[in-house]
C-alpha cells in the first residue's frame, strides 16, 4: 500500500494562522513518511523557550495524529499493530503537571492545539518522570518528551522505548547554545556538601546535544521555525509493507491461536521451547531490549498451564515488579484471545496477579518467590537478581531464566557467567536468544542514537595474547582520565570504560553515565596495560569533609546527599568526628570480563590507596551487596566491615555491606572502633534481624584487618561453667547448655588472629547453628551430614573452643 502523507487543508490553514512555516511542516511530513515506510521511528527536535515550543508541538503532533488515524485499519491488516491498539495513542512526558507548573503550562499549550487537529480515535495519556513505571510495557504512535528543565537519563532510556515504528518523537528542548551551559532539575540533586550548584559539570548535556546532530533520522527546528537539520530530500510518498509473515509449525501442542500472536520467527522459537517444557526443563533466554522476550514468555506461560491439562500455579518474579508488566499483560491478552474472562489483581496500578480458569499467575520478589509451589517459575530480567537467589530455582521442575543483554536493563557479568557457567554443572538446559526487534524493524536510527548517547551498547576494549603477558607481569597503571576529553571528544575508551561495567556484575542504568559526567564529587580511575588497554575500571566519589553546622543536621536525622559513608557513621557509631575526614567512596570497581581472578582488582585498589596517601585523604571506602565472592575480595584488600544493612535490597535480594580502610591515623583509630562495635551487633544480629543471612557471607563479615580482639567482656556463672563440661563430657546435651555455649562462641568471632583454627565447615556450623539457631534438621543439610554425625561436630568443636578460652573466664 502507498499512502501519501500529506497534511490537509484544514491542517495547513490552521498552521498558517498560528504562523508555522511551510517547511516544518514538509519536514514533519517526510519525517512520518519515512518512519511508516521503514517501520522505524524519527524524531523531530524542537528549541524554544517556553510555550511557543509546545504549541508548535501540538500543531505537528495533531497533524500527524490526524495522518495516522486515517490509515490505522491498514495499519492493522498489515500486522504492524495489534488488532486490540485500535487507537492512536499519544504520550506528552515532563517533568511536572501540578497545578502554576511550567510543565504543566506547556502540556496545556500543547493540548490546545493539538485537540483542534486530532482525531475521534486518538487518545493522549500525560505522564510525569516520577511516575514513568505507568508505561513501562506499554507502546505509543507519538511521543511529545519535555526535556525543557528536569529529566534524568533513566528517564530517556524509559520512554523513548515506547515508541512503535511508523511513530514520531517530538523533544521539546531549550535553544541548543543555552542548553549546553544550563543547570537542570537532575544536576540539582547531584550538589553534595561542600560542593554547590556551580561545581556541577554539564557534560551530560552537550553530549546529548551532539548526538541529536551526528545521528541520522533525527531532525531540527529552530526557534525561529527554522529546520537546522532537515532531511535530504523531502518525500511525502510512503509505501507501507506489511511485516513479513511468520511460519507456524504445523503441529503444535499450544492452540495455533497462540502461534498467531508471534510477530517474529524469535517468538515462535520460544512458543516451541516452552512446549518442551511440558515435560519438564529449564530455558535460558536472552534478547536485546525490545525483541519481545516478556510477550512471549506470557504468551508462553500460558501455552503450558493449557498443555499441562490440570490445575497450574506459575510464580513470576523479577527485581521489580514494573520489570514484568508487559509478561501479564500479554499473558491476559492470550487468555483473551482463547475465550477466557481473566481476573487480575493489581497493586499501585500494576498488575501483580492474573487467574483465569485453573490458571493463576502471580508475583513475588526474588528472594520469597522460590519458596513457593508451582508448576512453573518464571525469573524475568534474572541479571538484576542476586545470583545465590538464582540458584535456589534451579532445582525446580519448571524454570525459566530471562534477560536482558544491552538495554535499559542490561545484563551483568553475574548472570552471563557467574550463574550460567554454575547451572550448566548442575543441570541440562535450552539457550535461546532473541535477535529481530519486534516494535520497529532492524536498523532504526532512533535506537542507535539511544544506544549510543547512553552507551547502552558499549563493550570493553578486545585483548590479546600479548595483553595477558602484561597482566600476568603487573605491567600496568592507575591513571586519572580527563573527563572533559572522553566526553567532548567521545573517546572509544569511555565506551571501553563503561563496557567494563556493563559486562561485570553491575546492573547499569543509563544515569549512571551522567552521574560520572556531571557530579562534582564523581570521577573516574583505570588500570591501564603498558600499552594503554583499559583492564579496570574505577568509579568514586570523594566524599567528608563536612562542615560542622551540617555534621549536627546529621546527628539529628538530616542525611546530606551524596555522603553514603560519613552519614552512616554518624547515625549508626555516633562518630561525629569521622565525617570532617576526608576520602574516597568507591562507587563501582570492576574488571575486564576475560582478565578476571588474575589480582587486577586488587593492584587497582593497592594504587588507589597510594594516590589517597599522597592527597593526604583519611580513608578509602565502599558500599556493596554482600555476596562471599565480594566480601572476600575487600577483607583480603585490608578493607574492615563497619556495617551491614538490615533488609535484602528489594531489587539484587542482597545485604549491603560497607567497608573502610584507614590511611591516616586518626582514621584508623575511629575505623577500628567501629569494625569492633559491627563484629558485636552481627554476634546478636545473626540470631534475629539476620537470621537468614548466608553462614558463607557471615564468616567473611567478622574477619578484621587489626587482628585484635574486641574488648568486650563474657561472663559465664560457675554453673554455666561446670555445665560446659558436662556438655563436652558427653553428659548434657547441646539444647540444655546454649546459654553457656553462645557466649564461648562470641568469644571466637570476636577474638583476634591468635584464635584457635577451625577450618570453613565449623566456621559455618557455628554460624549457622549456634548463632543463627537454626535446627539440627537444617543444619544437618548445610553441611550434607546426618542429624546425629552434625551433633557430634558442633560438640567437638565447642570441646575445643572451651578448652581454649576456659582459662580466660
Amino acid at each position: 500500500m502507498t499512502v501519501k502523507v500529506r497534511f490537509d487543508k484544514e491542517v495547513r490553514d490552521y498552521a498558517k494562522g498560528e504562523k508555522v512555516k511551510d517547511s516544518v511542516l514538509k519536514l514533519t511530513e517526510t519525517a512520518l513518511a519515512q518512519a511508516l515506510e521503514n517501520f522505524h521511528r524519527r524524531m523531530i527536535v524542537i528549541e524554544g523557550d517556553m510555550l511557543r515550543k509546545a504549541e508548535l508541538a501540538g500543531i505537528l503532533a495533531g497533524a500527524s495524529a490526524r495522518v495516522l488515524s486515517g490509515i490505522l485499519e491498514e495499519l492493522m491488516k498489515k500486522r504492524l499493530r495489534d488488532e486490540s491498539e485500535d487507537k492512536i495513542e499519544v504520550l506528552y512526558a515532563t517533568d511536572a503537571l501540578g497545578e502554576e507548573t511550567f510543565g504543566r503550562k506547556r502540556y496545556e499549550a500543547f493540548r490546545k492545539h493539538f485537540d483542534v487537529l486530532a482525531g475521534s480515535n486518538v487518545e493522549v495519556k500525560a505522564v510525569t518522570f516520577k511516575h514513568t513505571r505507568d508505561i513501562l510495557g506499554r507502546t505509543y504512535d507519538l511521543l511529545v518528551l519535555d526535556m525543557s528543565y528536569d529529566y534524568s537519563p533513566n528517564d530517556l532510556g524509559r520512554i523513548i522505548e515506547t515508541v512503535r515504528g511508523g511513530g514520531l518523537i517530538f523533544i521539546l528542548a531549550h535553544p541548543f547554545e543555552k542548553w549546553k551551559n544550563m543547570w537542570t532539575g537532575f544536576h540539582k540533586s547531584l550538589v553534595t556538601p561542600p560542593y554547590t550548584i556551580d561545581d556541577v559539570k554539564k557534560r551530560f548535556n552537550r553530549r546529548l546535544i551532539r548526538k541529536f546532530t551526528e545521528h541520522g533520522g533525527i531532525y531540527i527546528i529552530t526557534e525561529g521555525g527554522k529546520a537546522r537539520k532537515k532531511p535530504r530530500r523531502g518525500k511525502s510518498q510512503a509505501r507501507i509493507r506489511a511485516r513479513k509473515g511468520v511460519p507456524i509449525p504445523e503441529e503444535t501442542l499450544f492452540p495455533k491461536e497462540l502461534y498467531e500472536m508471534a510477530l517474529t520467527e524469535g517468538q515462535v522459537e520460544v512458543l516451541e521451547a516452552f512446549e518442551e517444557l511440558v515435560e519438564g526443563g529449564m530455558l535460558v533466554l536472552t534478547a536485546d531490549r525490545g525483541r519481545g522476550k516478556s510477550v512471549s514468555v506470557g504468551i508462553g506461560a500460558i501455552g503450558l498451564a493449557l498443555a499441562l491439562k490440570k490445575r497450574t500455579r506459575i510464580v513470576v518474579t523479577a527485581p521489580e515488579l514494573e520489570n514484568v508488566q508487559a509478561l501479564f499483560r500479554f499473558a491476559k491478552r492470550a487468555l483473551e484471545r482463547l475465550g477466557f474472562k481473566p481476573y487480575v489483581v493489581e497493586e499501585r496500578g500494576l498488575i501483580k496477579e492474573l487467574y483465569a480458569r485453573k490458571i493463576g499467575l502471580r508475583y513475588y520478589p526474588p528472594a520469597e518467590g522460590y519458596r513457593k509451589s508451582a508448576d512453573l517459575y518464571i525469573l524475568d530480567e534474572a541479571a538484576g537478581i542476586h545470583v545465590p537467589i538464582l540458584h535456589k530455582y534451579l532445582n525446580k521442575e519448571r524454570v525459566v531464566y530471562s534477560s536482558t543483554i544491552h538495554g535499559y536493563e542490561g545484563a551483568g557479568r553475574g548472570f552471563s557467567v557467574k550463574f550460567l557457567k554454575r547451572a550448566r554443572e548442575k543441570r541440562e538446559f535450552k539457550e535461546l536468544h532473541m535477535d529481530e526487534p519486534i516494535r520497529y524493524a532492524e536498523n532504526d536510527p532512533i535506537e542507535r542514537w539511544l544506544f549510543d548517547v547512553l552507551l547502552l551498547d558499549a563493550e570493553p576494549v578486545e585483548l590479546t595474547e600479548e595483553d595477558f603477558e602484561l597482566i600476568e607481569k603487573k605491567e600496568v597503571y592507575l591513571e586519572e582520565p580527563d573527563l572533559d576529553d572522553w566526553f567532548e571528544n567521545d573517546r572509544p575508551e569511555l565506551r571501553n570504560f563503561v563496557g567494563i561495567y556493563i559486562l561485570a556484575h553491575y546492573r547499569n542504568r543509563p544515569s549512571d553515565v551522567a552521574l560520572l559526567a556531571d557530579a562534582p564529587h564523581h570521577e573516574a580511575r583505570v588500570l591501564r596495560l603498558k600499552n594503554g588497554k583499559i583492564v579496570t575500571a574505577i568509579q568514586i566519589a570523594k566524599e567528608g569533609g563536612i562542615p560542622k553546622k551540617v555534621i549536627d543536621k546529621m546527628a539529628k536525622g538530616y542525611k546530606p546527599r551524596g555522603n553514603i559513608i560519613p552519614d552512616m557513621m554518624v547515625k549508626h557509631h555516633y562518630l561525629k568526628e569521622f565525617a570532617k575526614l576526608k576520602g574516597y567512596r568507591i562507587v563501582r570497581i570492576a574488571t575486564h570480563p576475560d582478565a578476571m581472578d588474575r589480582g587486577l582488582g586488587s593492584k587497582a585498589l593497592e594504587l588507589l590507596e597510594k594516590e589517597a596517601r599522597e592527597k593526604g585523604l583519611d580513608w578509602i571506602g565502599s558500599g556493596f551487596g554482600a555476596s562471599e565472592e565480594l566480601v572476600r575480595f575487600w577483607v583480603r584488600n585490608g578493607f574492615a566491615v563497619v556495617h551491614l544493612s538490615p533488609a535484602r535490597n528489594p531489587v539484587s535480594g542482597e545485604f549491603t555491606a560497607i567497608v573502610l580502610k584507614p590511611i591516616s591515623e586518626k582514621a584508623k583509630k575511629l575505623i577500628k572502633k567501629a569494625n569492633d562495635e559491627f563484629r558485636i551487633r552481627l554476634t546478636e544480629w545473626l540470631g534475629d534481624t539476620h537470621r537468614e543471612l548466608e553462614p558463607e557471607i557471615a564468616r567473611w563479615l567478622f574477619e578484621t584487618p587489626f587482628g585484635e580482639a574486641v574488648d568486650y567482656p563474657v561472663h559465664l556463672t560457675e554453673i554455666q561453667k561446670k555445665r560446659l563440661d558436662a556438655f563436652t563430657g558427653k553428659v548434657l546435651t547441646y539444647d540444655t547448655v546454649v546459654d553457656a555455649v553462645k557466649p564461648i562462641v562470641k568469644l571466637y568471632f570476636l577474638d583476634g588472629w591468635m584464635k584457635p583454627y577451625l577450618d570453613e565447615r565449623q566456621i559455618k556450623l557455628l554460624i549457622y547453628r549456634v548463632l543463627q539457631a537454626h535446627s539440627w534438621e537444617e543444619t544437618a543439610k548445610l553441611i550434607d551430614r546426618t542429624e546425629t554425625f552434625t551433633m557430634i561436630e558442633v560438640r567437638d568443636i565447642i570441646r575445643g573452643l572451651w578448652y581454649y578460652y576456659k582459662r580466660l573466664l
